[in-house]
């Protein structure tokens, strides 16, 4: 972690389903407020009075949402970090306690040392996040119900279960029908679009999944993208021990969709088959082919976006 002096005012928000705890770095400042409209609205008078334009907050899955937006809406920068993040900085900083105040605290001082840019949410891919979270949620149910349904044996349990699932599939498919219909009105995601899909084994949801969940491909530079979804490999070497390199971090939910459409790819694509191929021939692990796969194909989503210019093999 990169340590930052700056004359930059910064709080952390820890939040809450029902209130968010404020707190300003470097002084006793310190609020709670409703995580609702009105609540909202009195933490950006009260941040805005106290001179703060940076505000750090940990992402919870959608509860930090509103107040994101009605933060940048009013010109704060605002630094989203991974809960990780916060657990770590708590950590080398020797912070123990555990409140909501006290998060709001080490919020802000991890905000103030952590050196990055604060990039405004875009609004439109804020709704399609919440519509791909709800297609998620359907899928993993859907999956879920379909492993149960093989332990059933009683006749009128499994025709329960079959409406159930014929129910979720239909939502399922609405969900996936809203995303395709809301990508393909806005000309700039729409082109993301069908460039995603000229790659080999990136579908439909596989494409929508990148547009929503990785919004920096086609801005970064060589590796950033594999590092980004968590596919780069990791040294563990110490003096003379050298040891397996291996994959961590990153972001789970696309990263779940590119490996479907690794494996996909390694089916129908002849160069990425001879590629997989080869490594397993020399003795690597099935699964780290696939890992490879994975990071040939982020790479080539970052440079088709990058060049403007669809997949040629």
């Amino acid at each position: 972690m990169e340590q930052v002096k700056t004359s930059t005012i910064n709080a952390g928000i820890d939040v809450g389903k029902f209130k968010l705890d404020v707190a300003i770095g470097e002084s006793a400042e310190a609020v709670t407020v409703n995580n609702d409209a009105a609540g909202i609205a009195q933490l950006v008078d009260w941040l805005t009075g106290h001179g703060v334009s940076r505000v750090g907050m940990e992402a919870t899955g959608g509860y930090e949402r509103a107040v994101r937006l009605a933060l940048e809406a009013q010109g704060l920068q605002v630094v989203v970090h991974q809960p990780i993040e916060i657990k770590l900085y708590g950590r080398i900083s020797r912070q123990h306690a555990k409140t909501d105040a006290s998060d709001a605290r080490l919020i802000a001082a991890a905000t103030a040392a952590i050196l990055r840019p604060a990039k405004p949410a875009d609004p439109a891919l804020v709704e399609l996040g919440e519509r791909l979270t709800a297609y998620e949620h359907v899928a993993d149910q859907l999956m879920s119900l379909r492993t149960f349904r093989q332990s059933v044996s009683l006749i009128d349990l499994i025709e329960l279960i079959d409406r159930q699932i014929d129910q979720l599939k239909a939502i399922k498919q609405t969900l996936c029908r809203h995303l395709l219909i809301a990508i393909k009105a806005c000309v700039a995601l729409r082109s993301r679009y069908e460039l995603l899909t000229s790659l080999p084994g990136v579908g439909p949801v596989v494409a929508i999944s990148l547009i929503v969940r990785m919004p920096e491909l086609g801005q970064m530079q060589r590796g950033q993208a594999a590092s980004l979804l968590g596919v780069a490999p990791h040294a563990r070497d110490s003096g003379k021990w050298q040891g397996q390199r291996f994959i961590t971090g990153g972001r789970a939910r696309p990263r779940r969709m590119v490996y479907l459409a690794a494996m996909a790819a390694r089916r129908h694509d002849s160069k990425l088959a001879d590629f997989a191929n080869r490594l397993t021939a020399a003795g690597k692990p099935p699964k780290l082919a696939i890992v490879a796969v994975m990071r040939k194909l982020i790479e080539a989503a970052n440079l088709v976006l990058k060049r403007q210019a669809p997949w040629t093999t």
